[in-house]
C-alpha cells in the first residue's frame, strides 16, 4: 500500500486496565466518518482526522460512523472512538479488461450479495464500470472460522475458484477485489453460555480480531491476484431471539474490525479497509447511521437474523454506495 505506515493509537477515554499483552486503543489516525467523507475515493478528500471525536462516552451502542456529529451525540463507546478507520484508496487494476469482485462470508453475505449482483446487472448497470464482474462465493453456515480453516477449503475457496468464478466469467487471476462480510459464528461460551462484552478479554471482540488475522493470512495464498479486501461487519442484531447473534455482540464486532483495520492496512501486499458500514439501530430509536439507515423488524425474516427481501435490498444498496466512491467501480 502506498502512503504512510499505520501510526500507533491512543486511548480516547480513561478505561480499566487492558488485558495482559494487548492495548485497548482508540484509533487516532486514518479515521473518517463513514459514507460522508470521500477520503477513500480521493474526491474532495481532506485527509483523515487525528483529533478525538467531540461527544461524550457512552455504553449504549451508537453508530460507529457518527462520532463526529457534535458534542451533543456520543463520540466514544467504552473509550473506543466512533469514527471509521480510513486506510486510503487501494490501487485496483483490470486484467484483460476485467475486475473480478468476489463476495465471501456466511449466509447473510450470500443472500445480500445475490441481491447486489441482481441490481448491478439491472437497475445499477449504468452506474457500474463494464469491467466489473461479481461472483458470489459466500456460503451459508460458513463464517470467518470456516474460511480460515483448511478443512473447509473444498466447499469454500476451492469451490469458489473451480466453479463459481467461471460461472461469473472471471478467471482466478482476474480476482482483484473481495467484499468480506466478516462475522464470527462461534459466539457463545462453555455450554452455550453468554459471552462477556468488551472490554473483557474473553469477549467476542478479541476473538474476532484474532480470526480476522487468521483469515487475512490465507487470502493471498488462495487468490494470489487480489489487490483489495473491503470488509463489513454485521448489521443490527437486536431483533434476534438469541444472545449469540444479538446486541451488543453484533455492534462490538464492528469496533473490533475497526481497530483491526487500523493495525492492518496491508497484509501480504493486499489493501484492507472498510466496505459498507452496515450496522444501525432499530428505527424506533430515532437514530440512523451516517448513511441514513436504520432497521425495521420487516427487514428480517422470522429468526430476526437473516435479511428479508427488504433487508437484502437495503444492504445491497449500502454496498453499492460504498463502492461507488471508488474509481475502479464507477462507470
Amino acid at each position: 500500500r502506498s502512503g504512510a505506515e499505520p501510526r500507533r493509537r491512543t486511548l480516547a477515554r480513561s478505561r480499566p486496565a487492558p488485558p495482559r499483552g494487548r492495548m485497548l486503543r482508540a484509533p487516532a489516525t486514518r479515521l473518517l466518518r463513514g459514507g460522508l467523507v470521500a477520503a477513500c475515493s480521493g474526491d474532495g478528500a481532506t485527509g483523515p482526522r487525528s483529533d478525538p471525536p467531540p461527544g461524550p462516552d457512552t455504553e449504549t451502542p451508537f453508530p460507529l460512523d457518527r462520532g463526529d456529529d457534535g458534542a451533543s451525540t456520543p463520540g466514544t463507546y467504552k473509550g473506543l472512538w466512533l469514527r471509521l478507520t480510513d486506510n486510503g484508496a487501494p490501487n485496483v487494476t483490470a486484467v484483460d479488461g476485467v475486475i473480478g469482485l468476489v463476495c465471501v462470508g456466511m449466509s447473510n453475505a450470500n443472500q445480500e450479495c445475490t441481491a447486489f449482483i441482481a441490481a448491478v446487472r439491472g437497475a445499477w448497470a449504468n452506474e457500474v464500470s463494464a469491467q466489473v464482474r461479481v461472483a458470489n462465493c459466500a456460503v451459508g453456515s460458513h463464517a470467518v472460522e470456516r474460511w480460515m480453516d483448511p478443512a473447509y477449503d473444498p466447499v469454500l475457496w476451492d469451490d469458489c475458484v473451480a466453479r463459481k468464478l467461471p460461472a461469473a466469467g472471471i478467471r482466478p487471476e482476474q480476482v482483484r477485489v473481495l467484499w468480506h462480510k466478516a462475522a464470527d459464528m462461534n459466539t457463545t461460551g462453555p455450554g452455550g453460555s453468554r459471552l462477556p462484552v468488551y472490554p473483557d478479554p474473553a469477549s467476542d471482540y478479541f476473538t474476532f480480531q484474532r480470526n480476522l488475522s487468521a483469515f487475512a493470512a490465507r487470502v493471498k495464498g488462495k487468490l494470489p491476484s487480489v489487490q483489495a479486501v473491503y470488509s463489513s461487519s454485521r448489521s443490527y442484531g437486536g431483533f434476534s431471539g438469541s444472545f449469540a447473534r444479538g446486541e451488543p455482540l453484533s455492534y462490538e464486532e464492528g469496533h473490533a474490525l475497526n481497530a483491526w483495520l487500523a493495525d492492518h492496512a496491508s497484509v501480504d501486499g493486499v489493501w484492507y479497509g472498510w466496505g459498507a458500514y452496515l450496522w444501525a439501530p432499530a428505527c424506533d430509536t430515532g437514530v440512523t447511521n451516517a448513511s441514513g439507515v436504520c432497521y425495521e423488524r420487516a427487514d428480517y425474516v422470522d429468526d430476526g437474523v437473516h435479511p428479508s427481501d427488504a433487508g437484502r435490498a437495503k444492504i445491497a444498496r449500502l454496498v453499492h454506495e460504498r463502492f461507488r466512491r471508488e474509481a475502479w467501480y464507477r462507470r
